[in-house]
């Protein structure tokens, strides 16, 4: 029912690029040798194979979010004081560095003295909302799925408050955030099902039909990540596919204000396997398969 749907977009309540990218940079090259570099990593396969990763197991498809070649994190000006952040790979602030005792992004908000927080969305109906504030805890809600079905733990942590649609429990926002998470539960969205079921049934080639499936066909994650860029998104930025635009599309980074800090990621670094398709039986031919 539901169109395949991915976003994973950080946001830091401090609109001081300077100390954000003054505490990024001091951030990751702490970790074996990391070290900013002043250009986009150079590409030594095609632009595909340093994104992902992908190869064929017994129980699917699997896909790493790759980034051996290099990090890359845009800074994009969102609404009241909030700053957008977009990485590559995705999950680099989600994951903690080899032998750190948290995730990056607490370990950045510590530093920075302020709250930030991730939703991540994959798999159509799957939302994380990783909190932390300035002290450095952390609070983590939603749904997450792995190859054996549901999770209780995103990138190690575990999963405060598992359930289908995360919430802010940690810090205190503005009650327009607060209301973009509980975006699914408005009475027009039931009405609108309703409404497609029966015109569904009675006038399945009907024009009214193609005009309301847009909202059904949404997952309930999407709903929220849509809602929350209608609140903080100012430049644009919400739905950049950073690394792909920075080798694309770069006069379009610039025209939303980006300012892009680029990366040698560590020795240590390992990409995090993310089942990205269903797994599907595979014949004796294709298990050793990958491409």
């Amino acid at each position: 029912m539901f169109s395949r749907y991915a976003n994973y977009t950080t946001c830091i309540r401090s609109d001081n690029f300077d100390a954000i990218e003054q505490e990024v940079t001091r951030l990751l090259e702490q970790e074996p040798d990391c070290l900013r570099i002043p250009q986009p990593p150079q590409l030594v396969c095609n632009l595909d194979e340093y994104l992902w990763e992908v190869i064929v197991r017994k129980e699917g498809i699997v896909c790493f979010f790759n980034g051996k070649g290099g990090w890359i994190v845009g800074l994009f000006a969102g609404k009241s004081g909030w700053t957008i952040v977009k990485t590559w790979p995705v999950d680099l602030l989600c994951a903690r560095a080899e032998g750190a005792s948290r995730p990056r992004l607490s370990a950045l908000a510590m530093e920075l003295g302020c709250d930030a927080f991730h939703f991540w969305v994959t798999r159509d109906i799957n939302g994380i909302l990783v909190e932390t504030d300035a002290t450095g805890h952390i609070f983590i809600s939603g749904s997450a799925d792995n190859e054996e079905g549901e999770s209780y733990e995103f990138y190690g942590e575990q999963i405060d408050a598992p359930g289908l649609f995360p919430q802010f429990y940690l810090l205190s926002v503005p009650q327009s955030m607060e209301a973009a998470m509980r975006v699914n539960e408005d009475p027009e969205i039931a009405r609108i099902e309703t409404e497609y079921e029966r015109v569904l049934l009675e006038a399945p080639d009907s024009e009214s039909l193609f005009n309301l499936e847009d909202e059904v066909l949404k997952g309930s994650a999407e709903r929220i990540d849509n809602a929350l860029a209608q609140v903080i998104d100012r430049s644009k930025s919400w739905y950049v596919n950073l690394a792909y635009d920075v080798y694309t599309e770069p006069q379009e980074l610039e025209a939303k204000g980006v300012r892009l800090l680029y990366f040698q990621p560590p020795t240590t670094y390992n990409p995090h396997p993310v089942i990205l398709l269903a797994p599907e039986p595979l014949s004796k031919d294709d298990e050793d398969e990958s491409f």
